[in-house]
């Protein structure tokens, strides 16, 4: 049987395909968390943060590093949980995967809402090319 990027036959893999090429989750084991730190001092310095929009760009920093600990208990849990045998256990991790990942990010949306309020134009145009690919809030 074939299967696309990122999967395997226990269900879907680590990587791109996954959390929707987010180029942290390609970064080797013990590292996510150092390649966090600097991706959020990249996109701060990419929109030119202000010390007026300190606080809530601190606001949304903080929920991205919280985000990260969420991924990685969720992956975490889904390493032992994929081990399942049948497509039913299979698909139960996949739908227990889904829902994490959708309080992940609405966990993450109150911040990035004030922060995008608190943005002028131009550093706006910036955040709609820079923030938030699909499944990936770094």
């Amino acid at each position: 049987m074939m299967y696309g990027p990122g999967y395997g036959r226990r269900g879907f893999g680590h990587g791109p395909s996954m959390m929707g090429g987010c180029p942290m989750w390609d970064a080797p084991d013990g590292q996510m968390s150092s390649f966090a730190d600097g991706r959020i001092a990249f996109l701060k310095a990419e929109l030119n943060i202000t010390d007026a929009q300190k606080t809530p760009w601190d606001a949304y920093a903080e929920a991205l590093k919280s985000n990260l600990q969420s991924m990685q208990g969720m992956w975490q849990s889904m390493r032992v949980v994929l081990e399942g045998d049948t497509p039913v256990e299979r698909l139960d991790a996949h739908i227990t995967t889904m829902e994490s990942r959708v309080s992940a990010l609405k966990a993450v949306k109150p911040a990035l809402s004030n922060l995008y309020a608190a943005l002028n134009a131009d550093q706006r145009k910036k955040a709609n090319e820079l923030l938030t690919g699909i499944g990936c809030m770094m």
